[in-house]
């Protein structure tokens, strides 16, 4: 199997593992129990269905996963299994905003509702690389770890051919992050107005 390949595996692994610990609420659980179903459900992950781990199908739905539902998913699985929060609000607030701001911009009009397609950007596009590296830099001038971390990460993993895309832009965002990170935004600004009006 091509180190690629293992890369995508480890990272379903990953948010998969998030998810059911999200959905579980591991962390309200005893450590005993925190430290039993993890590896259970990891195991589980890598029972061989028709000769491919069930991870693998799970791969093939999801695809390989940016930087940032790496990040995402890393930080839920880590609050969920110590109760404890590993990345702060305003950083994960900092790197939503970033997101579904890529996501708004990349999906919809690689989707051919205009004549230009942001996706080609992420074939060693001058101006994109440019882009990314002045909002890395306001992300680190203001604090903001997180989102440093993510492009950096994303752009290492393109540099090292991490996955099979050599698309910049897959390596950073994704439609799961980008879909995440719309629906959270979404629902803090309804229960903001909510609030204000009540």
């Amino acid at each position: 199997m091509p180190a690629t390949s293992y890369f995508g595996l480890a990272g379903c692994a990953l948010l998969c593992l998030a998810l059911v610990a999200s959905a579980l609420r591991l962390d309200r659980r005893p450590v005993r129990v925190r430290n039993v179903v993890a590896p259970l459900v990891l195991i589980a992950l890598l029972v061989p269905i028709d000769h491919l781990p069930l991870l693998a199908y799970g791969r093939g739905v999801t695809g390989d996963l940016s930087a940032a539902t790496l990040s995402l998913a890393g930080g839920a699985l880590y609050f969920r299994l110590t109760g404890r929060v590993a990345l702060e609000r305003r950083e994960v607030n900092a790197l939503l905003c970033v997101v579904a701001g890529a996501g708004a911009f990349l999906y919809p009009l690689a989707l051919g509702l205009t004549p230009f397609d942001p996706y080609a950007l992420g074939y060693a596009s001058l101006g994109f690389v440019t882009a990314l590296l002045l909002i890395t830099l306001a992300a680190w001038r203001a604090g903001l770890k997180l989102v440093v971390l993510v492009v950096l990460a994303g752009s290492l993993a393109y540099l090292a051919g991490a996955y099979e895309s050599r698309n910049l832009w897959d390596y950073l965002i994704d439609p799961l992050a980008a879909i995440y990170a719309l629906a959270v935004l979404a629902t803090g600004l309804v229960r903001r107005v909510a609030k204000l009006a009540a």
